[in-house]
């Protein structure tokens, strides 16, 4: 089984579409300044040549504790807390994954914000989040593909930071998952660079399935997931 794998997007590949930019960032005006902005925004990002880049590394599950919260790969215990652990459960394999956007996002979020133009940071930053869970959902969807030939399904993903998963579990994660082509890099806080990255687990496993985001009992706001499911501002 190889352990590694990797994919790159060209931007265009994985920007969101006007209609679901608009829907996320809560605009419904066509001929609001900020609708012009955004759909310029994406036409410039959508001819820039830049790419998206994501990988997963697959692990065998060598124990799995839902009661202490915990996942041992790779001889290494990763700290899910009991909710995403819970998830886990029946998994037997277990996928890795980082997926970056690249810093065109964060840097030119930093310009606008600098010379304020708030507006402008904002509807980039938002760009930036989308695009990046697209990316990763192509690559998910790609996991999926390949274990569904060996009759293995797969689980929702989650990433620290997220369902009460300790954000400081990313230095084990990122540890397990070693040398990759993503770039992205680990702040002593345990934030990643590029900004519009993501990371986390996926559960493998001939009765693992996804489900419905479980965002009514959760209460992080700003989490993605629960934005484009139920439309929280």
């Amino acid at each position: 089984m190889d352990r590694l794998h990797a994919y790159t997007y060209r931007l265009s590949e994985v920007l969101p579409s006007v209609e679901s930019a608009a829907e996320y960032i809560h605009l419904d005006d066509p001929s609001h300044p900020a609708w012009t902005f955004m759909t310029a925004k994406l036409h410039e990002l959508s001819v820039s040549g830049l790419e998206a880049t994501g990988c997963y590394v697959l692990f065998h599950v060598e124990g799995l504790n839902i009661r202490e919260g915990n996942i041992r790969l790779g001889g290494r215990v990763l700290h899910l807390n009991r909710k995403v652990s819970g998830y886990m459960h029946g998994t037997t394999l277990a996928a890795l994954f980082l997926c970056t956007a690249g810093s065109v996002f964060s840097t030119q979020y930093r310009e606008y914000n600098n010379h304020g133009d708030y507006l402008e940071g904002y509807i980039t930053d938002a760009l930036g989040s989308l695009t990046v869970e697209n990316a990763m959902d192509k690559i998910q969807s790609r996991l999926a593909d390949d274990m569904l030939a060996d009759g293995l399904h797969i689980s929702n993903r989650y990433s620290p930071g997220y369902c009460n998963w300790p954000l400081r579990e990313q230095k084990t994660l990122f540890e397990l998952v070693g040398n990759n082509p993503t770039g992205i890099t680990l702040s002593d806080s345990c934030l990643m660079y590029p900004t519009k990255s993501v990371s986390g687990i996926i559960g493998i496993g001939p009765r693992m399935r996804r489900l419905e985001y479980g965002c009514p009992a959760c209460d992080n706001k700003g989490c993605v997931y629960r934005r484009i499911v139920q439309g929280d501002k």
